[in-house]
């Protein structure tokens, strides 16, 4: 499985996206894009409480990821924008590739490129949402993140990028 990530422009200001193009053996073919946009202030307040630090909050993100295909088949279908357009029957594994060479690399090659320091995602699908959570834990003896699970209870998926990416190749 080929995993291909190229950023692109939104046009759209403090909003960033990648393209994430992914080929199976079997000749399947999806794209998706990764979009981080920073939080306004209207988003501060869910945070405040427990970042008083304003550099941090200054410095976070919103995650979206949803298959490209959501951008001209939502309306016409009513279907969310966040439902799988491309069947592409993943394993197991190569889900999990998916979601830490075609996401979480990206992620964090995004958050020390863009100095973010707090990323997050509340996705609206209960499988997306174990997903991440599984990943998260399993990878977060890694260090290069944080994972805030006290967030989980309401539908959060926060992570935390540490300020001084020593061990990171990016």
């Amino acid at each position: 499985m080929e995993i291909d990530v190229r950023a692109s422009h939104t046009g759209i200001a403090d909003t960033y996206r990648y393209q994430i193009a992914v080929r199976k053996g079997d000749g399947k073919t999806a794209v998706y894009h990764l979009d981080f946009k920073r939080i306004g202030q209207n988003m501060h307040h869910w945070f405040a409480p427990v970042y008083v630090e304003t550099a941090l909050l200054n410095n976070a993100f919103s995650l979206e990821f949803y298959d490209i295909k959501a951008l001209s088949d939502a309306n016409r279908h009513q279907r969310s924008a966040f439902d799988t357009y491309t069947a592409m029957h993943y394993t197991l594994l190569r889900r999990e590739r998916l979601f830490v060479v075609g996401i979480g690399e990206t992620l964090l090659k995004f958050a020390y490129q863009y100095h973010a320091r707090i990323i997050f995602s509340a996705p609206l699908r209960p499988a997306l949402a174990k997903i991440y959570d599984f990943l998260l834990k399993k990878y977060a003896h890694t260090g290069r993140y944080l994972y805030k699970i006290e967030f989980v209870k309401d539908g959060l998926y926060v992570i935390e990028i540490p300020r001084s990416p020593h061990n990171l190749p990016y």
